[in-house]
């Protein structure tokens, strides 16, 4: 924002945002019955609150390596989550769910970006610019993956879903 004396930065109330879309591989199901959610949520917000001259900025970033997505705790959140669950759940699911699981959580930290900067350089830039951009997406995960299928039809994402991840024993 710009810090002149009578400016129109200056005269408007500065309210920022920055959410943290960075779950680990076993939340995808809830990141993406809740994305839409989230994002119609902010989309929402920031058309209500423009008419204050606030203006709400979206980041959604790809996996990227941190504390959250370390491989330690991973398997321990998943492991935990399992030794709570009812032995029904657990015959419902099978060993092998687990097992890929497991599987699964490892492709994703092959597969985890390395440069945080990528995320702090646009908080910065949706921080200090005149003109913020609505919606950031830091990482190729986020841009080629993610965001696409933000504009899919719900279908076709449950479909790549279902497709990534490992089924239940019992399903249907």
């Amino acid at each position: 924002m710009s810090d002149r004396e009578g400016s129109r930065a200056t005269e408007e109330p500065d309210i920022r945002q920055a959410a943290d879309g960075d779950p680990g591989r076993h939340q995808d199901r809830q990141r993406c019955c809740g994305h839409r959610v989230g994002e119609r949520a902010c989309r929402g917000q920031r058309r209500e609150l423009s008419y204050f001259g606030v203006k709400v900025v979206m980041i959604e970033p790809g996996y990227f390596k941190t504390t959250v997505t370390s491989p330690k705790a991973l398997f321990q959140g998943l492991q935990a989550s399992w030794n709570q669950a009812s032995p029904e759940i657990k015959e419902l699911y099978g060993e092998k769910f687990m097992a890929n699981l497991m599987k699964s959580v490892d492709l994703l930290l092959t597969t985890c970006c390395q440069d945080l900067s990528l995320v702090t350089n646009c908080m910065e830039h949706a921080l200090t610019s005149c003109h913020p951009r609505t919606r950031y997406s830091p990482g190729w995960d986020a841009k080629f993956i993610y965001l696409p299928m933000s504009y899919l039809p719900s279908f076709l994402v449950d479909l790549m879903v279902y497709w990534s991840n490992p089924r239940p024993a019992k399903a249907l």
